[in-house]
């Protein structure tokens, strides 16, 4: 994860955290796999917030406007608790 990119490197900690934790992960499968079949639903909004955070950094508007996916990383981290 030290390769991600400053802005973003919050969002993937917290999608990483949260498929490390998934029963998928824990019967061999691969992050990709576990993702692409859709078994890990609890993960949504940490994968939503990693896409909007990459989404932002494309988009030359939301660099004025400022990033919206810390948002959606309070409501993924008070989903877990």
């Amino acid at each position: 994860m030290d390769g991600a990119p400053r802005a973003c490197r919050d969002a993937m900690h917290q999608l990483a955290q949260c498929l490390a934790k998934s029963q998928c992960i824990s019967d061999g499968h691969s992050a990709r796999e576990c993702m692409q079949n859709g078994e890990v639903p609890q993960c949504d909004l940490s994968r939503r917030a990693l896409y909007e955070c990459r989404r932002g950094q494309l988009d030359a508007r939301t660099r004025i406007r400022g990033q919206r996916y810390t948002d959606l990383l309070g409501k993924a981290q008070d989903a877990e608790e």
